[in-house]
């Protein structure tokens, strides 16, 4: 097959869904063979890795039809044989949380983000999958649980409340939950972040929160806004409420003192680090998702559409964990005769370990 012949924009069928929904994956899965010994029986526990890839030409078009022998796998710079499954596949389908920012300053980018919620069942998960919603600012709030009930999730969606007066926005806490409620849970799992682009205040490292989700197998998605960009497109309304103004004593002596040995530099440096750090973006790159950016209702609609176009595209690679090779390993993926095509993936996966039952 020719790649002239495999290429197929992303979405091209898109609008048959949900009646046609595509490939749909787990990212580890383990099977059993079982094997006859000269004394008995005994059955070997075997990982098999599976990594969902999205292939592209560089103008964003999704290439369609490629296959096994069209790809290169390394696991730990080790080459590995894969197998690709694809539509015709049947797989497992989608486990999807939605974890949406509620803080005060979030109001304008809510008035938005209520009108998604009839996009996730027929253009993300589609009829065999399921979504939660989940909000976070200072609390963290499970608005509906896993459900494939299309109303259920549409009323989760448009009910979302901000906070008044709250800044704190717990991103990376709210990750860890729903990876701790998504262990459990068979088929692909996806967790799309609505929210600005950074964390505000949660107890979790952002490298805790990145270790977790590579562990539990789960494609990182974001669509993001600046809470300040956002009001430029809002109706008064929906602005959020102003803080009062500080009271300050005239009297100096009344003022707070410094804390001793504050290096003012220091602070600022690392504000200034904090303001280049972009959370969503490094956690769609380690897990293979994508990262979009919303001003206005049509954006969010058309990241809404593009995640979907992109979740029901993909490639799933599979190739067996190698033995004795438990923890963290890295994975490349190439098309090496393909120099012109944009593949993204996810960059690690934790390696369990294999077992023997007599």
């Amino acid at each position: 097959m020719t790649l002239a012949t495999a290429r197929m924009q992303c979405g091209r069928w898109r609008f048959a869904f949900p009646l046609h929904w595509r490939r749909v994956a787990i990212c580890l899965l383990c099977w059993k063979g079982i094997a006859t010994a000269q004394n008995g029986s005994f059955s070997i526990q075997t990982n098999v890795v599976q990594v969902p890839v999205i292939v592209t030409e560089r103008n964003g078009r999704c290439v369609d039809g490629l296959v096994a022998r069209d790809f290169q796998v390394l696991d730990n710079g080790a080459r590995q044989e894969v197998t690709v499954d694809d539509f015709s596949s049947g797989l497992a389908p989608i486990s999807l949380a939605i974890a949406i920012q509620t803080s005060g300053i979030s109001t304008p980018a809510l008035t938005m983000i209520r009108h998604i919620g009839g996009m996730i069942q027929p253009l993300v998960i589609g009829l065999g999958g399921e979504a939660a919603v989940v909000t976070f600012d200072a609390k963290i709030k499970w608005v509906q649980d896993f459900t494939p009930d299309d109303d259920k999730i549409r009323d989760a969606v448009k009910t979302v409340k901000a906070a008044p007066g709250i800044d704190r926005a717990r991103m990376l806490d709210a990750i860890v939950e729903v990876a701790d409620r998504m262990q459990q849970r068979k088929g692909r799992k996806v967790l799309l972040l609505i929210s600005e682009s950074r964390d505000r205040g949660s107890e979790t490292t952002f490298r805790q929160s990145m270790e977790l989700v590579e562990s539990r197998g789960i494609e990182v998605f974001g669509v993001h806004y600046s809470a300040y960009s956002t009001t430029l497109f809002a109706k008064p309304k929906d602005l959020p409420d102003a803080p009062p103004p500080p009271v300050v004593s005239p009297d100096p002596s009344d003022w707070p003192d410094s804390p001793p040995g504050v290096d003012i530099l220091a602070i600022l440096a690392e504000v200034g680090r904090l303001g280049k750090t972009n959370a969503i973006e490094a956690l769609t790159r380690v897990t293979g998702g994508s990262d979009y950016m919303f001003l206005n209702e049509r954006d969010i609609e058309d990241a809404i559409k593009k995640l979907g176009e992109e979740v029901h595209s993909q490639y799933i690679l599979s190739f067996p964990q190698r033995e004795n090779s438990t923890g963290i390993h890295e994975i490349d993926v190439l098309a090496p005769n393909h120099g012109d095509l944009v593949i993204r993936s996810r960059r690690t996966y934790w390696a369990g370990e294999t077992t023997v039952e007599h």
